[in-house]
C-alpha cells in the first residue's frame, strides 16, 4: 500500500472519529437505558466513518438508525448533509427545518448548539435550490381522479399546489374511472418551477354515449298463438299544431305592439318641435335660442320612426308565418304514436329524448 493511500485513510479515520466523538457528546439523555446510547453511539461511529468517506446512503441509513434510539440534533444535521449530497433536496430540507424549528433546553450543550445554528444557515442555502411542480388535471369529470409522480400518488390536496420535488426526470399520469391521461415526463432542475398539464380522454375499450344519446329500447307486442300480434291501431289524436306556431305568433304580436308604441312617440316628438316653431315670430321658424332642442326632438323623432317600422316588419313576418303554421297545423292529423319521450343514460350524463 502507498504512503499516501494509507495517509488518506488514517485521515479519514480520524475524521470519522472525531465526528463520532461529538455525536456522542451531543446526544441527549433521552434514552430508555445504557443499551440504546450505547447502540445510539455505535450506529453514530460507523455514519461518521461513511460520511467521511462519502458513502451518503450508508451514511443515512446509520444516522437514521442512531438517531431512532438517541434523539441529537447533530444526528438529523448529518442525515440533511447526506440527503443533500444524494440530490435527495425535499428530504434534506425536511430534516434541516426539523432541527430550526425545535427549542433547545437552557442547558444544551454546545454541540447541539452548533448543530442548530449550521442548520439554520445551510437551510437558507438549501431554499433557493428546491424545485417546485404543479400539476394541472383538465377533462375532470365527476369520478375521483388519482395522480401519480414516479409511479407514486400525489395527495389530492396538492393537485394543482406547488409542491417540492426532488431535481430529476419526473413521469407523471392522472387517472379515474374509464378515463386516464397520457404519461408527461418532465426534466426538473434546481431552483426552477415547473407546471404540468395532464388531459384526461377516455381508455381504450371505455363505453361511450353517442352524441345523441342512445335511447332505452322499448317492449314489442308479444305474439298470439293465433299468429304474430297486429300493430296497434293509429288514433286520432286531433291536430297538430306546432309550438313554433304561437311562438311565431307572439312575435308578431310583439312586434306590432313595438311598432305602434315608437310611432306614438315619433308622431309626439314632432309635434314638441312645431310647437317649439309655432311660437316664434313669424310661425314658420324655430327661435335661434331653440335650435338645439329642435334638433334633438327631430332626431328622436326619426329613431322612434325607424324602430317602428322595423317593429312593424317584424310584427307582419311574425304574424304571417304564424298564420301560415296554424293553418297548416289544422289540417295535418297526427298518429299517437308521434308523440312520446325517451329516457337515455350516457357517460356521466342522463336525458330524455322526445317528439311533440
Amino acid at each position: 500500500m502507498s504512503f499516501r493511500r494509507l495517509e488518506l485513510r488514517l485521515s479519514s479515520a480520524l475524521a470519522g472519529a472525531a465526528l463520532a466523538g461529538v455525536i456522542a457528546l451531543s446526544a441527549t439523555a433521552s434514552a430508555q437505558n445504557d443499551d440504546q446510547r450505547s447502540g445510539a453511539r455505535a450506529a453514530a461511529t460507523q455514519g461518521a466513518q461513511a460520511f467521511s468517506e462519502k458513502r451518503w446512503s450508508d451514511a443515512v441509513d446509520l444516522f437514521t438508525r442512531a438517531e431512532s434510539l438517541v434523539h441529537s440534533q447533530v444526528h438529523l444535521l448529518y442525515t440533511a448533509r447526506a440527503y443533500e449530497k444524494l440530490g435527495q433536496l425535499v428530504k434534506a430540507r425536511e430534516a434541516y427545518i426539523k432541527i430550526t424549528n425545535e427549542d433547545l433546553p437552557a442547558g444544551a450543550s454546545q454541540p447541539i448548539r452548533s448543530a442548530k445554528a449550521d442548520a439554520e444557515k445551510e437551510l437558507e442555502a438549501l431554499e433557493p435550490r428546491v424545485p417546485y411542480v404543479s400539476v394541472v388535471v383538465q377533462g375532470v369529470g365527476p369520478k375521483p381522479v388519482t395522480v401519480t409522480m414516479d409511479g407514486v400518488q400525489v395527495p389530492p390536496a396538492l393537485i394543482g399546489v406547488p409542491r417540492p420535488v426532488d431535481p430529476a426526470e419526473h413521469r407523471f399520469e392522472a387517472v379515474a374511472e374509464g378515463m386516464e391521461s397520457a404519461v408527461s415526463s418532465v426534466a426538473v432542475r434546481e431552483g426552477h418551477s415547473e407546471t404540468v398539464v395532464l388531459t384526461l380522454h377516455p381508455t381504450a375499450g371505455a363505453p361511450v354515449a353517442p352524441a345523441g344519446a342512445a335511447p332505452v329500447a322499448t317492449a314489442t307486442p308479444a305474439a298470439s298463438p293465433m299468429g304474430p300480434a297486429a300493430p296497434p291501431p293509429e288514433a286520432d289524436t286531433g291536430h297538430g299544431v306546432s309550438p313554433l306556431t304561437w311562438v311565431a305568433l307572439g312575435v308578431g304580436a310583439v312586434g306590432i305592439g313595438v311598432g305602434v308604441g315608437f310611432a306614438l312617440s315619433s308622431s309626439s316628438k314632432v309635434d314638441d318641435a312645431n310647437k317649439i316653431c309655432s311660437a316664434g315670430p313669424t310661425h314658420d321658424a324655430c327661435p335661434a335660442s331653440s335650435a338645439s332642442q329642435v334638433s334633438s326632438l327631430d332626431d328622436d323623432a326619426r329613431t322612434a320612426k325607424t324602430i317602428s317600422i322595423v317593429g312593424f316588419i317584424v310584427g307582419g313576418v311574425g304574424l304571417a308565418t304564424g298564420g301560415t303554421l296554424l293553418v297548416m297545423g289544422l289540417t295535418h292529423k297526427q298518429p299517437a304514436t308521434a308523440a312520446g319521450v325517451e329516457p337515455w343514460i350516457g357517460l356521466a350524463s342522463a336525458g330524455v329524448n322526445g317528439r311533440f
